[in-house]
């Protein structure tokens, strides 16, 4: 039973750890693993293993790829779509999750004042559908960690 315990805090705290849009899809996929091994294969099939693991790595740049839509949603530019995920990776390197909340945001908007040679209204606009994109990303993110668990538990139960 301690084994159950230290796997489901470790995937809560992925859970956790997803809501700050940190990569804790990857806490949940370890502790899925080690609940594989521990039950012989018998509820969680290496299969679902596999699959799992191509959604953990989709999962991990979601991020940067809805950023980017959302910068293009709100009329933005190629260039707004990559100062937004530059913005995201830069900001989460020297910010964290601040960082990276804000990161798409600014680069958009910078991308879009420099490179795309718009107005201030337009190229924010681009920068705040990049922020709404990161916020889709982090729901999106967290209800897939939620799925994972939800699934564990039923095979398991």
């Amino acid at each position: 039973i301690i084994i159950y315990i230290v796997v489901g805090i470790f995937a809560l705290t992925g859970l956790i750890l997803t809501i700050f849009n940190f990569p804790g899809i990857w806490f949940v996929y370890i502790s899925t693993v080690v609940l594989a091994f521990y039950t012989d294969f018998e509820k969680i099939s290496p299969l679902f293993l596999i699959i799992l693991f191509f959604v953990a790595i989709l999962s991990t740049f979601i991020d940067n790829i809805v950023a980017a839509l959302g910068a293009k949603k709100m009329g933005g530019s190629k260039w707004g779509m990559l100062g937004a995920i530059l913005g995201g990776i830069f900001g989460f390197i020297i910010g964290n999750f601040i960082g990276f909340v804000l990161g798409p945001l600014i680069g958009a908007t910078l991308f879009e004042l420099i490179f795309a040679d718009k107005e201030l209204n337009e190229a924010f606009k681009s920068g705040v559908g990049s922020l709404i994109g990161v916020f889709v990303s982090i729901f999106l993110k967290v209800a897939v960690n939620i799925f994972i668990i939800v699934f564990v538990l039923s095979r398991l139960l």
